[in-house]
């Protein structure tokens, strides 16, 4: 009989240790979190990027489109599962190709495209398409009527040594251009998670729409030299001081730059072609 009782209760000891042990591993597991009332999480292929960038001047394959004055060029970017939608703007804070110099929104740029990766060659692909669209010059200034135009793009990239990139632009709206770059990069650590980050390119233009004085353009055309500091911030903000070097890679290239940068009197023909500027880029992504 004792044994049959002492059996009973070891056996009910035993149930009661299980649970309590049950009920402990239940309890430190990690619950999942609740969105709140009426909202839904954020899913985890959404990604966002809010970068402004302050330079001392605007310089775009080349061509100087500010001119002694002070540009802020904010971006944004949402992307989903590769997809992703941009927008940039061009703020002059004292545009030349106006009478009265103001300060103005004078161009935004909308870019959709898809990204996407081929692991086994370590490559890298993006395509997609750009609208940009210019305010017109005005006033006593040389005048510029083009004001909108399209690219259809494809960029190849390898994860490689020098993160070596190859990018073709080709315009679909105003007659036939296209613009291929070829560029490299490296990072350097340089203090805790802080970068050295230093970029270079070299390109080529063909031309039939436009060119200096009327006449179509096929040759090398602009290089440039980067160099940054990456500060991070925090998880998801970091600002880069930035300095940049832009120049033309041919005696065409120099008189055809010239021809279509702005100067203080709007784009006349006669600006420069070698151009040094720099400033800082904010940058906050999700």
């Amino acid at each position: 009989m004792k044994t049959s009782v002492r059996t009973l209760l070891l056996s009910l000891f035993l149930v009661i240790g299980v649970g309590f042990g049950s009920f402990s591993y239940a309890a430190d597991a990690p619950a999942e979190v609740a969105p709140p009332a009426g909202m839904k999480l954020i899913p985890e292929d959404l990604v966002a990027d809010l970068n402004v960038s302050a330079y001392s001047q605007y310089i775009w394959r080349g061509y100087a489109l500010s001119k002694d004055s002070f540009v802020i060029m904010p971006t944004l970017t949402i992307g989903y599962k590769g997809f992703a939608v941009n927008v940039w703007t061009d703020l002059d804070t004292h545009f030349k190709g106006t009478s009265n110099k103001d300060f103005r929104l004078q161009e935004t740029d909308v870019t959709v495209s898809y990204s996407n990766s081929f692991a086994p060659l370590k490559l890298n692909y993006s395509l997609g398409w750009i609208l940009y669209d210019y305010q017109p010059t005005s006033g006593d200034v040389a005048v510029q009527h083009d004001t909108k135009n399209q690219e259809i793009y494809l960029t190849l990239g390898l994860d490689l040594l020098l993160k070596p990139t190859l990018s073709y632009y080709q315009e679909i709206e105003k007659g036939y251009a296209c613009y291929l770059q070829f560029g490299v990069a490296h990072s350097f650590a340089v203090y805790k998670d802080w970068s050295l980050d230093l970029g270079a390119t070299i390109s080529y233009m063909n031309n039939k729409s436009l060119g200096s004085k009327g006449t179509n353009f096929s040759d090398l055309h602009d290089g440039s030299i980067s160099a940054g500091l990456k500060i991070p911030i925090n998880k998801y903000l970091s600002v880069k001081p930035n300095i940049q070097y832009s120049f033309p890679l041919s005696s065409a290239a120099s008189r055809e730059i010239k021809a279509n940068s702005l100067t203080n009197r709007g784009f006349t023909g006669n600006g420069d072609s070698n151009y040094v500027y720099g400033g800082l880029i904010f940058d906050l992504a999700i």
